[in-house]
C-alpha cells in the first residue's frame, strides 16, 4: 500500500504524502494546498508517475509545521529563504518545550539526526521536570510514536537506531544513579533473556522501573541456560523472574523455565512481557503476563 510505504534505495528514502502526514501531523490535504498555493515543496514522480517526497522534503515540511504551530503564517514562511527557516527552528527548539511541543522538537531532531539538539531538548526537560516526569511524559509517548512510524514504514532504520541509542543511554545513566537507592526488603528480581530474545530497550526500561522503586534486579543474558537461571534465583533469593517473549522459538524455553522454577524450594513467580503472552497465559496460567505499560506500572506498584 503506497500510503504507508517507505522505499529504500541506497541513501535515498522515498515517502508518500501519508508518510509526511504521520511524521509531521499535517494533513495530506493541507500539504497539497501548501504545494499548490505557496509552492513550498515540489513532489517528484517515479517512472510510473507516482508522486513521492525525499528526505529534504520531509525535513522542510517538519520545520514548516513546527513554525506554523508556533504562530508563523504559511504565507510568511513560504517567502523565507531556507536558512532563515532553519534559524527560526533552531531558536524555537533552543527554548524549553513541553508535552506535544517537545515531541515535535524531538521528532525534528530525529529526522535531522541531530544528536546535539536531541540531547539539548532532553536536558532542558529533565532540568525542568526531573527524569521520572521526562520518562513518563516524553520518552514513553516518543517511543510509541517511533514504533507506529516504524511499523508504518515512515522512518528509516537510521532514525530509529539514532533515537533508541540516545534514549537507552539516558535510561542506563539513570539506573546507575539509582544504584545507591535503598532496596525494598524482601523483593528481588531476575531479568532473564531467553533464547534469541534481544529486547535491550525493553530490558533497560523494565530495569529502570524496578530501580526507581528500589527493587533489586540481577540480569541474566541469552548465554544463560535454564539451570543457570534457576541457580541465580536461589543464590539471589529472587521472588520474580522477568522475561520477554516475542519470538515463537521462545515458547518451549518458557515452558521449560516455568517447570524448572516450580521445583524451586522457595516460591518464585515468572513474569512475561511480549507478543506471546496470550499463548503463555493459556499454557502457564500461574504466570503473570504483562499486557501493557499501565499493567506493568500497576503490577510493580503492588510489589513495594
Amino acid at each position: 500500500m503506497l500510503s504507508s510505504l517507505l522505499i529504500k534505495s541506497g541513501k535515498l528514502a522515498i515517502y508518500s504524502i501519508t508518510d509526511l502526514e504521520k511524521l509531521t501531523g499535517i494533513k495530506a490535504h493541507t500539504i497539497r494546498i501548501w504545494e499548490k498555493r505557496f509552492n513550498i515543496i515540489h513532489p517528484k514522480r517515479t517512472q510510473t508517475n507516482i508522486r513521492y517526497y525525499d528526505d529534504q522534503d520531509l525535513k522542510k515540511i517538519t520545520s514548516i509545521a513546527l513554525l506554523n504551530q508556533k504562530g508563523y503564517k504559511i504565507s510568511s514562511i513560504s517567502n523565507m529563504p531556507d536558512h532563515q527557516v532553519e534559524d527560526l527552528v533552531a531558536h524555537l527548539t533552543d527554548v524549553a518545550f513541553f508535552n506535544a511541543d517537545s515531541l515535535d522538537a524531538l521528532t525534528l531532531s530525529i529526522i535531522q539526526l541531530d544528536q546535539d539538539k536531541f540531547n539539548h531538548i532532553i536536558e532542558r526537560h529533565i532540568k525542568q521536570h526531573g527524569f521520572d516526569h521526562t520518562f513518563d511524559e516524553l520518552f514513553m509517548p516518543l517511543l510509541d510514536k517511533l514504533h507506529e512510524m516504524w511499523l508504518a514504514g515512515s522512518i528509516r532504520k537510521a532514525h530509529e537506531e539514532f533515537a533508541m541509542q540516545l534514549i537507552k543511554r539516558r535510561i542506563i545513566h539513570q539506573i546507575i544513579l539509582l544504584e545507591d537507592k535503598p532496596k525494598t526488603a524482601g523483593v528481588r528480581c531476575i531479568m532473564a533473556m531467553l533464547g534469541y530474545e534481544n529486547q535491550q530497550m525493553s530490558r533497560f526500561f523494565v530495569e529502570y522501573q524496578l530501580a526507581r522503586r528500589g527493587i533489586a534486579c540481577l540480569y541474566m543474558s541469552n548465554d544463560s541456560d535454564i539451570r543457570d537461571i534457576v541457580e541465580a534465583v536461589q543464590a539471589f533469593k529472587a521472588s520474580y523472574v522477568f522475561s520477554f517473549a516475542n519470538e515463537e522459538s521462545t515458547l518451549p524455553i518458557v515452558i521449560q523455565m516455568v517447570q524448572a522454577l516450580k521445583r524451586s524450594p522457595d516460591p518464585v513467580t515468572p513474569v512475561f512481557i511480549g507478543y506471546l503472552i496470550t499463548e503463555i497465559s493459556q499454557t502457564c496460567p500461574d504466570c503473570v503476563c504483562i499486557q501493557n505499560f499501565d499493567h506493568l506500572q500497576s503490577f510493580l506498584s503492588e510489589l513495594v
